[in-house]
This record gives structure tokens, C-alpha cells and sequence, in this order.
């Protein structure tokens, strides 16, 4: 499900892999962006003159700004001129006290589809999920968010930490990316499925 390849930009590598043409991540790291795998990414993000949005735990919000300036950047100047933005799990995620799939789709097409210029690195922390009991809603929006994924060509990282989440559930947030970050190297994920299909199985599934 690539963009046209027409308006496709220069490839970006992550992780010893290339995020082209897919552009949807999952990764298994300790530390949710924070882990130094993303360090090049985020550095060279900068250097390409490329915007950086950060999703993140609201008592966390500091810690992009405090990043980018131990990686030798003017935080202040990227954040002034729009080349960084920290948004929160109350602004996205959770905005309204709970997660709404439909309204985080909204979120995607407004953020990502609405806006081609600059490339967007985004760099989502999945904790806001760790601690809910039915996760069906959020492995359902992780499928559907390929739709808006094939019609941009920004770069979306999803940061999860394993150990917080049960086999089940791993299994299923890994069949909705077409790219996976596990042991620090990035590579096409053999366990994606497309999301028309994903959708359809789990349709059947509750029908049954």
C-alpha cells in the first residue's frame, strides 16, 4: 500500500533498515523513543529539515525537548519554527478521557494526510495502553491507520514495550505493521497482514 511513487521522497534508513515504501513501524524497545536507536533518526530528521511530533505520556512532555538538546540541537528554535512538536496522550490518545478509534483516525488524516510539507517524523509512546483490560479497539486502529498511511509519506514509529503487554496481544499489534523494530534492527515484518484482510478475519472471528 505505498504512496505513489511519483511523489514519493528520498528513502530514509532506520535502525539499519530503509522505511520505503512502508512507512508504519512497530517497535519492541525498553524506552519508547527514548531508547538510542532513534537518536540518528531524530538527528538526521533535523538535518533534513524534516518536522519531528512527538506523542508522549504527559508527565513525560519534557523529555523530546530535553533530548534534542543533549543531541546538540536549539530546542527552542525547532520548537519555535514549527520543526518540533510535543503533543500529549490527553491531546491524542485519550483526548477526552478515553481512547476513541474514530476520533484518533481523525487525528492521523488532519496531522498527516491534511499536511505534505514538511515529512513528518512522528514518534508515538504506546504506554497510554499498558495498564487497559480490552485492547481490541486499539489493535482494530493500528489496521485501519494503514489506510491513512498509504496516503502520505511521513514516517510513523510505534513504540511499545513488550514486557508490558500479554502474547496475545504482541501477536496481533504485530500482524497490523508492515515494518517491525525488534533487538534494535529494523526489518519488514513477515507477520504483517494487509488491513482490508486483518479486518475482515476479525469480523469473521466475532460472527462466529
Amino acid at each position: 500500500m505505498p504512496p505513489d511513487s511519483a511523489s514519493t521522497p528520498e528513502p530514509v534508513t532506520f535502525a539499519g533498515g530503509v522505511l520505503d515504501p512502508y512507512r508504519h513501524v512497530c517497535a519492541f524497545v525498553d524506552a519508547p523513543w527514548q531508547d538510542p536507536v532513534f537518536d540518528p533518526f531524530i538527528s538526521d530528521g533535523v538535518d533534513r529539515g524534516d518536522r519531528l511530533l512527538y506523542l508522549v505520556d504527559p508527565a513525560a512532555s519534557a523529555a523530546p525537548v530535553n533530548r534534542l538538546r543533549r543531541l546538540g540541537f536549539n530546542a527552542g528554535a525547532l520548537l519555535e519554527d514549527h520543526r518540533a512538536e510535543v503533543r500529549t496522550w490527553t491531546e491524542t490518545y485519550l483526548k477526552g478521557g478515553s481512547f476513541d478509534q474514530a476520533a484518533m483516525l481523525g487525528v492521523l488524516d488532519e496531522v498527516l494526510v491534511a499536511q505534505r510539507s514538511p515529512r513528518i517524523r512522528m514518534l508515538c509512546d504506546m504506554g497510554w495502553a499498558a495498564d487497559r483490560a480490552d485492547l481490541d479497539d486499539l489493535i482494530e486502529f493500528e489496521a485501519r491507520a494503514n489506510f491513512i498511511h498509504a496516503q502520505h509519506d511521513h514516517l510513523v514509529i510505534c513504540s511499545y514495550e513488550a514486557t508490558k503487554f500479554d502474547g496475545a496481544f504482541v501477536v496481533d499489534i504485530l500482524r497490523t505493521h508492515p515494518m517491525v523494530l525488534i533487538g534494535g534492527i529494523l526489518q519488514e515484518n513477515p507477520f504483517f497482514v494487509p488491513p482490508s484482510e486483518f479486518l475482515g478475519e476479525r469480523d469473521a472471528r466475532a460472527a462466529s
